[in-house]
């Protein structure tokens, strides 16, 4: 009798963002060999981290819900619930001129510019959204005419059309009611049980720097490998009768042949790479509507409010205020500075991707003043702009037959990437399962070590086999 030579599957991710970083994680403990090819010459895409002076926290804003049961497995999993930190937060609403605070119900019955009635009609119909199990009824139905339908004339113009215009702006046509379920239920998921209710929101020490810094620790601890300024010119169908090359990556200096592919990249950038001859794919791929976000982000030498996160009911040049400070603790993480992100969400074709940051900042800062009219220019320590083109999927009508699957044409190429989210918005929670369930599919087509030929003798120990084993033994313990 003869024991089988062995050897592990080599998989390659492209894209060395969070979603990239957690399925060469999941991949690597699971016994695969990885390989994380980058475009940029930094990894994190928008979980990176920026330095802003005397402190160094996450350079597009996150936060971390309770209900978020993927990625707190994560954090488990990485050995990092002890730098969990957890916070109630204010919720401010700065509408006809005027900043409110717009926590709990008792805020909303102070609340001057509606009537009682139109008060009422918000509040239950925002209970009768979060009773809704299942958002995919509400896929094809017009987001505006639902929400006008729902909530009435004067609530829908003083209250959700603002927002959805801050939020969405021109794509708000094209979205679905689905949209503002899974907003709605997401956030809904962070307060409290109870007549007081409060957002209760988390973070980890260090921001989300901490959180990728050791996924990487970890990936390579289990001897996955990363090379950056990758350019991939194509990826198509490999040599599938020799071992090892069912998959050809062809990068600019030269050609990479791999058991199986995951691509965390946008779908234009996957339609660009993807050799495939099912046009109708491509198709389905370019029909995924993205927003981009311009984000300025201040730091600031005093607080600007109570409030986490101010929404703006008002027509001005970002979509909120999202004050960080008053999530996370100023002294343990920013040095005592203030730090307020100011996100607009817009097309990818707004001019605004072109202009220069201080040509932005005088675009918004008129808008800022309005809001927060004694913030002085000595209170600002640095401002910064960060851009990114492909950020959150539009919940276009019927967007479930529009997002694209886990497997695609190629054999061995899966995807996971933001179009994959489905009723509910852009965060890290939701791509910490879609990177699950890739890899799943991907562990069901791909064995994570592989039959090569039948060579030693009962009893030896062939070298390969026996590495093996220790790879995977240490990856499992």
């Amino acid at each position: 009798m003869q024991n089988a030579e062995v050897r592990q599957s080599h998989i390659a991710v492209i894209g060395g963002g969070f979603t990239g970083m957690v399925c060469a994680f999941r991949l690597l403990r699971a016994g695969y060999r990885v390989t994380i090819l980058e475009r940029e010459v930094e990894l994190g895409g928008l979980s990176a981290t920026q330095s802003y002076g005397s402190f160094n926290w996450d350079r597009f804003y996150h936060c971390i819900l309770t209900s978020d049961k993927p990625l707190l497995s994560l954090i488990r999993d990485l050995g990092l619930e002890s730098e969990l930190r957890w916070n109630k937060t204010e919720v401010g609403l700065f509408a006809h001129g005027e900043l409110h605070q717009m926590t709990g119900p008792t805020d909303l019955l102070r609340y001057r510019h509606l009537s009682l009635l139109s008060k009422a009609r918000l509040a239950i119909m925002t209970w009768y959204i979060t009773r809704l199990r299942n958002g995919r009824k509400l896929e094809g139905i017009p987001l505006c005419q639902w929400t006008r339908r729902l909530f009435g004339k004067n609530v829908y113009s003083q209250i959700w059309e603002p927002l959805l215009r801050c939020k969405l702006g021109e794509m708000r046509k094209y979205a679905s009611a689905a949209f503002l379920w899974g907003t709605i239920v997401r956030l809904a998921s962070t307060r409290e049980k109870g007549p007081g209710t409060q957002e209760c929101l988390g973070y980890l020490h260090g921001g989300y720097g901490t959180l990728f810094k050791r996924l990487q620790q970890t990936v390579n601890s289990l001897h996955g490998e990363t090379s950056l300024g990758v350019d991939i010119r194509g990826i198509g169908a490999g040599r599938s009768d020799v071992p090892g090359e069912g998959v050809l990556i062809r990068a600019r200096h030269k050609d990479i042949y791999v058991d199986g592919v995951v691509l965390t990249t946008p779908n234009r950038v996957v339609a660009s790479m993807l050799q495939v001859e099912d046009h109708q794919y491509k198709e389905r791929l370019g029909q995924v509507m993205y927003l981009g976000i311009v984000c300025t982000v201040l730091v600031l030498k005093r607080k600007l409010s109570s409030f986490y996160v101010t929404n703006v009911a008002e027509k001005i040049g970002f979509t909120g205020v999202i004050e960080m400070t008053n999530l996370i603790d100023p002294e343990q993480e920013t040095n005592g500075r203030h730090l307020v992100y100011l996100p607009r969400y817009t097309s990818p074709s707004d001019p605004l991707f072109a202009a220069s940051n201080d040509e932005i900042w005088a675009h918004i800062q008129p808008d800022l003043k309005r809001i927060f009219p004694d913030l002085q220019e000595e209170d600002i320590e640095s401002r910064y702009v960060f851009r990114h083109k492909d950020v959150q999927p539009v919940p276009t009508i019927d967007y479930s037959t529009i997002a694209p699957p886990v497997r695609t044409p190629v054999a061995g190429v899966y995807l996971a990437n933001t179009s994959q989210i489905i009723n509910n918005t852009l965060n890290n929670n939701a791509m910490t399962s879609i990177a699950e369930a890739t890899c799943d599919a991907l562990m069901q087509d791909i064995p994570a070590v592989q039959q090569l030929q039948q060579t030693a003798e009962v009893g030896e120990k062939p070298s390969v086999f026996t590495e093996t084993q220790g790879v995977r033994a240490a990856c499992t313990a």
